[in-house]
């Protein structure tokens, strides 16, 4: 078998397309559903009738079920139903299931099956009552679980007592169903059997948790001696129940201690051995249970059958053992050869799950210094990925090339990278690090690389290097001070230092932060490291660089014919060239908004600080987000993170309605209400109420929103008091023309402050590409500003989201998009076959290859044909 063709088995099920329609899914659900409540109902009124058809049908067949195609009963089950429910109307409260939950869920949902067996002889096979009972509990429960916890945390994948022996008949089934419940994985749950149904088995018994992979093992070790110390005994004994609990203890043990024998004392194979015991239990199940289904048919038709039937209804088991064995050993080869091409032989135990071990084949070796790690990295991974997903620590942000958090130095290896292309190569000669080191997050391995996160050398030599000729100096140009640390200031620094190795450069912020990821903001609200890692320059970098920043330090006027700068700590600072690179603030919804203790803006470091503190000791269950563009999103993402409930409140009609069209905004709805955010759309703000603290948010519409916790994530305004007070023009924020510059001829305006048509506001790389031409236009070499290529990013963990240009097509323009059905949405809008809008929604780390080849700005033509027909991955090619 190749590779690929193993592959093939191990499809998840976001990669499986939906042969059955939704709608006829959910009318199987709901007939289903129906009839377990009707057979409750049965169990009342009509006793005999219910038993029989609960004991005498339902529960023999589902094993069969289970073996065969798992994936049916799971799309139907009545409890799975109920479960998500709520998370399908939109009133989840969406948690994270409690660490110790998750410890002991399996074992909770192992030790309810056993007892429901132990008391089925004694107790229920005889009392409809307490059957009806029971099956209106577990519904319940079901119900309760997803209205707390998110995904299938809160029953399906934990505590139902039907989990563990799905898991055990169903480990290697002939059919596989899609998931029909998850539009999108939310990663609630380990080793999530809906996820791969075939490769669960694998990431279960070689798990790195012994207790995790004990437990399974110990369950799928367990269950032939539980169908016979069942079946082998009366339903009522003349030694009594207590005895026959004994016996039905005592054949479970035997069954497990001959599996640790076999495994542990004989060293034979975990998986094939754990596939015979779950072969063996279905034989032995039917062996008994086959004349009880037939028999229960024949009663419920008044149909009378010959024995030989009855007799041949016992070998029913060993027909699907063959299959489980054949079909779990056909997978286990699969698994070898998959994990031979990743260089790992044989499936042993040294505990690696099949998703890590899938993930490796083709991968190339990588060894990251500062730890001693050695990690693969599959060819749809960058480096960045692999890292983060062999546990090394590392900082990242904006995952585009655009930050520079997750820089790396490289040691060894380097012609194994991809090459950097124009964002990545920027923003490491801002850092002072190009030649020295590589974004991860931008990197494609190819083959074996020494990489190291520990920085200190490469930042040490990262002084810049100056042009031979000083431009500064010849001009004059002594002393250069900028009013701002954001990346327009300090880029400005950075290209200044590099044209000149003798221009003072002082750098006046208000801030008491250095120079920081502002686009990662939202993890000081969630994360316990506060502003560690965020910090993009060591402190280092400014001395060597002789970059002078005075923090904590507002400036409150500019003598402009004096050419100097009024400080508010009283002190004038001579300039001769200044550059405003002020900034903005955060909106605010309405005059009243700021007067409320418990109302917050995010827009800096502080804001994200101020956040969590007044949660913490707010002990805030609820909060509300007033706006859905990027920042809003986020923000709810973050507070989400925190653990609160989160009503998510949107102006328009769709969220982030400047960067996502109609069907990705829709999709991006459906991720937040699936993870416990709630959405609401139109909302407009008519009013706030409250004494100190806001309390509800009236909308237009009359709706009343209450929270402990309000952010306002509705826009910026451009910090122009400064420029205003000095008389230089301004309107919405300061007026500078193509190359930056302000009518005198000393000031130049930068970032979010500076007003140019055609500029947008509040993304990094207009910050960064502003600076480059400020510089130039200063030292003598006048450079007009030009628009970046502007992709936008969502920083939320759950999904992958990419926007890209204008996203309204217009006359002649040719719109491609996914297929409806697909699990990943994506949109291109081309006009002359260049592509002027695109788009992407989907599960994390779908977008790559999307990514890549609008940052390398790659020509569609050759993959038209292919994108057409709905194939996104051909974008591969043209790389």
């Amino acid at each position: 078998m190749s590779v690929a063709a193993a592959g093939k088995l191990f499809v998840n099920y976001t990669k499986m397309p939906r042969r059955i329609p939704l709608a006829v899914w959910v009318a199987l659900r709901t007939l289903v559903l129906a009839g377990t409540i009707g057979l409750a109902v049965v169990l009342t009124l009509w006793p005999e009738i219910g038993l029989r058809l609960f004991w005498g049908l339902a529960i023999p067949v589902l094993p069969g079920v289970f073996a065969l195609a798992p994936g049916v009963w799971r799309q139907v089950c009545p409890m799975a139903t109920l479960n998500q429910m709520p998370r399908q109307g939109g009133f989840t409260q969406g948690r994270d299931l409690p660490e110790q939950a998750k410890t002991w869920a399996f074992a909770i949902a192992v030790a309810f099956f056993f007892g429901t067996i132990a008391l089925r002889a004694p107790l229920l096979n005889a009392s409809p009552a307490l059957v009806a009972i029971g099956i209106v509990l577990v519904l319940a429960l079901a119900f309760l679980g997803g209205l707390v916890f998110k995904g299938r945390s809160g029953w399906c994948g934990t505590f139902c007592p039907l989990g563990p022996i799905q898991r055990d008949y169903g480990h290697a089934p002939l059919a596989v169903v899609r998931n029909g419940f998850c539009d999108t994985c939310l990663g609630c749950q380990k080793n999530c059997y809906d996820f791969n149904p075939r490769a669960a088995v694998f990431s279960d018994l070689y798990d790195e948790d012994p207790r995790y992979s004990g437990q399974r093992r110990f369950f799928m070790a367990m269950m032939p001696g539980v169908i016979l110390g069942y079946f082998l005994q009366d339903q009522a004994p003349a030694y009594g129940p207590w005895v026959q609990f004994a016996i039905l203890v005592g054949t479970t043990m035997g069954s497990v201690g001959l599996y640790q024998m076999l495994t542990g004392f004989l060293g034979l194979n975990l998986f094939r051995t754990a596939n015979l015991f779950a072969a063996a239990a279905l034989a032995l199940f039917y062996v008994f249970s086959g004349p009880t289904i037939v028999k229960t048919l024949s009663a419920l038709a008044d149909v009378a059958v010959p024995q030989a039937l009855i007799d041949a209804s016992r070998a029913t088991g060993l027909v699907i053992a063959g299959l489980v064995i054949y079909q779990g050993w056909r997978n286990e080869y699969a698994y070898e050869e998959m994990a031979r091409a990743a260089n790992h032989l044989q499936v042993d135990q040294s505990g690696h799950s099949l998703r890590e071990r899938l993930a490796t084949a083709g991968a190339a070796q990588v060894l990251e210094k500062s730890s001693g790690t050695s990690f693969s990295v599959a060819p749809n991974q960058t480096l960045l990925d692999a890292m983060e997903a062999a546990r090394i620590k590392i900082n990242f942000g904006c995952r585009s090339g655009l930050c520079g958090a997750d820089a790396v130095a490289i040691h060894e290896g380097s012609g194994n990278l991809s090459p950097p292309g124009e964002d990545e190569t920027a923003t490491l000669r801002r850092l002072g690090l190009e030649g020295k080191a590589r974004l991860a997050c931008m990197c494609q391995v190819r083959g074996p690389v020494t990489v190291d996160t520990n920085l200190q050398k490469a930042a040490a030599s990262a002084v810049m290097a100056s042009d031979t000729e000083d431009r500064a100096a010849a001009l004059g140009i002594r002393h250069v001070v900028i009013i701002g640390n954001g990346v327009a200031g300090l880029g400005v620094a950075e290209a200044l230092r590099r044209k000149s190795a003798s221009v003072e450069i002082t750098v006046i912020t208000g801030e008491s932060h250095h120079f920081y990821n502002r686009m990662a903001i939202g993890r000081v609200i969630y994360g316990r490291s506060a502003m560690d890692g965020l910090h993009l320059l060591p402190d280092a970098w400014y001395k060597d660089n002789r970059v002078d920043v005075w923090r904590n330090t507002i400036a409150t006027a500019v003598d402009r014919e004096a050419r100097q700068l009024h400080l508010g700590t009283g002190e004038t600072l001579p300039y001769d060239r200044l550059v405003l690179a002020t900034g903005a603030h955060a909106a605010s919804p309405g005059p009243e908004y700021s007067r409320y203790t418990n109302a917050f803006v995010l827009r800096a470091a502080s804001d994200a600080e101020a956040v969590r503190a007044f949660a913490q000791a707010r002990r805030a269950r609820r909060a509300v987000v007033i706006g859905g563009g990027v920042l809003g999103v986020e923000a709810a993402d973050a507070l989400h993170h925190l653990g609160l409930d989160v009503v998510l409140l949107q102006r328009s009609g769709r969220l982030m309605d400047r960067q996502l069209d109609s069907t990705g905004a829709v999709r991006l709805t459906q991720y937040l209400n699936n993870i416990g955010i709630e959405v609401v759309h139109n909302a407009v703000v008519a009013s706030f109420s409250g004494e100190t603290e806001l309390e509800q948010i009236a909308l237009s519409d009359g709706t009343i929103i209450t929270g402990d916790l309000f952010i306002a994530c509705v826009g910026i305004v451009p910090n122009i008091e400064l420029a205003k007070s000095c008389g230089l023009a301004t309107g919405r924020g300061i007026v500078v023309d193509a190359h930056m510059a302000t009518a005198d001829p000393a000031i130049f305006a930068v970032g979010d402050v500076a007003e140019l048509p055609g500029a947008p506001g509040g993304l990094w790389p207009v910050g960064a590409a502003q600076a480059t031409a400020v510089v130039s236009t200063m030292l003598g070499a006048p450079q007009a500003y030009e628009v970046p290529r502007l992709l936008v990013q969502l920083k939320c963990d759950g999904i992958d989201l990419r926007s890209y240009g204008m996203l309204e097509a217009q006359a002649g323009d040719e719109v491609i998009s996914a297929p409806p059905a697909e699990t990943a949405w994506w949109s291109f809008i081309l006009r002359d076959r260049e592509v002027t809008g695109a788009v992407f929604v989907g599960p994390p780390g779908s977008g790559r290859v999307f990514t890549r080849a609008l940052q390398a700005r790659c020509d569609l033509t050759p993959v038209l044909p292919d994108l057409r027909e709905g194939r996104l991955e051909a974008l591969a090619r043209v790389l």
